[in-house]
């Protein structure tokens, strides 16, 4: 499968969800809504990756404290079951990631030094930049949604190493629906694109934007953005 269209990707999205809410419920967890969607977005782009041969390798060491979590047993669960659903492989980065939300934490409250591993000085004045430019143009204030911002650092980080390195991605199955269909969050995602130009003097391809566009999509569907 090399292509994955708008309407599975959503498919695969709403499928994440039930699977997720069945894990909540069979082990009567207490996870916020925007932690359950922000994971129902992540393992749904990480089986969308896989399938259209897309698959993104990423350090996971900031978040290799999550394997002590309580969560941890059943996250490996949750995502095992999804990767015989869908055929593909389960990373340990899904394993962590599913246990940190599903224990209803973000990286800040992990046993590391977050600020270190994760955003650094100028990092997080991209991100201040992009949000405040976001609030004056579209008139969101993003910066009211802690859970967000916490969430967008995970995959802007990435992200950005493979900018620094120049080995960005080159064929998003997602980048005509998501600028058709979120027009809102591809404008954030050009704001931000615009900022990191100005700080590396290289820019996202319209590939790396599609995801970015999705991750900024869950800020605009939680409680905190409104």
């Amino acid at each position: 499968m090399t292509i994955t269209v708008q309407k599975e990707f959503e498919n695969i999205e709403k499928d994440v969800t039930k699977k997720i809410d069945k894990y909540i419920e069979e082990y009567n967890l207490s996870v916020e809504q925007n932690a359950k969607e922000n994971l129902a977005i992540h393992l749904a782009l990480s089986i969308t990756r896989e399938l259209s041969g897309n698959y993104i390798q990423t350090s996971h060491s900031q978040l290799e404290s999550c394997k002590d979590l309580p969560t941890y047993p059943i996250a490996k669960k949750l995502v095992m079951e999804l990767a015989d659903d869908y055929n593909t492989g389960a990373s340990e980065l899904d394993f962590y990631t599913a246990a940190m939300y599903l224990s209803n934490l973000d990286q800040w409250d992990l046993e590391f030094n977050s600020t270190f591993d994760i955003i650094d000085d100028e990092m997080g004045s991209i991100m201040d930049e992009a949000l405040d430019e976001i609030k004056d143009k579209l008139g969101v204030d993003l910066k009211l949604n802690d859970t967000f911002y916490k969430g967008m650092t995970l995959h802007f980080y990435p992200a950005l190493e493979r900018l620094k390195h120049n080995n960005q991605l080159m064929d998003n199955p997602l980048v005509d629906m998501v600028s058709a269909s979120h027009e809102k969050e591809y404008q954030c995602a050009e704001i931000l694109n615009n900022i990191v130009k100005k700080h590396y003097n290289k820019d996202f391809n319209e590939n790396e934007l599609g995801y970015i566009t999705l991750h900024f999509g869950t800020a605009f569907y939680s409680p905190e953005s409104h």
